[in-house]
């Protein structure tokens, strides 16, 4: 019977374990998270998710903690800070983003009622909020009816800005850039292994030098 609990007392402890990286981040300041989130009668929300202490960050950061007295005065910063912030344009035109609801805790929610095309092909996310925290890293996800989930990631490296295209049952990123970066590394291979060969080819020539010998006119006469 010990045994039995002991081994129960170990997978239990181990589950725990495996999920505390998961409830760390949950919390983290520096993970945050963008939801486009389609409900079963067709209404959208945009949903973003973060640690308090992210947003108590950015709020400190731009008005000081004396800049509010109240959560209610807290929540209007956010409000004001999220509205420079937060952009989000549905096949090329900017959706309106009016006063969100705000759910503060240690996990905080602000989500914003919006309208979206019945059908639509392109997303675009910008959401600097939380850029000028360490290592920030925001999560870009659409759920939409009937298309598979997808994650996207907002950071430093895309400027906290993404665009996605609808293809089939799922969103795909739009990598504008991509092109051109493949293009430069293949020219860059090319260049490379061209100067590999011309370096090898005088290296060839400079072997076979030293394997002819050097004309020497004393030889030449002897045999003549």
């Amino acid at each position: 019977m010990f045994y039995k609990t002991g081994k129960k007392n170990r997978v239990i402890a181990f589950f725990i374990w495996m999920l505390m990286p998961m409830l760390a981040l949950a919390h983290s300041t520096s993970q945050s998270s963008t939801v486009l989130v389609e409900t079963k009668n067709g209404q959208w929300t945009l949903q973003v998710r973060a640690a308090l202490s992210a947003f108590e960050s950015v709020v400190n950061n731009e008005y000081t903690v004396k800049g509010y007295n109240t959560p209610e005065e807290f929540e209007q910063l956010v409000f004001n800070l999220m509205a420079k912030n937060l952009e989000l344009t549905v096949d090329g035109q900017n959706i309106e983003l009016s006063r969100p609801k705000i759910k503060l805790g240690h996990e905080t929610l602000v989500v914003y009622l919006i309208d979206v095309p019945e059908t639509f092909k392109t997303v675009t996310l910008n959401n600097t909020m939380f850029q000028n925290i360490f290592k920030s890293k925001n999560t870009f996800m659409i759920l939409k009816n009937g298309v598979n989930r997808n994650l996207f990631a907002l950071e430093k490296a895309n400027n906290f800005k993404a665009k996605v295209k609808l293809e089939d049952t799922k969103f795909t990123l739009v990598n504008t850039t991509n092109s051109l970066a493949s293009s430069g590394l293949k020219w860059y291979v090319v260049v490379f292994l061209a100067m590999l060969g011309i370096i090898g080819l005088v290296f060839k020539l400079k072997k076979k030098e030293k394997l002819i010998p050097a004309f020497n006119p004393k030889v030449v006469k002897e045999v003549v």
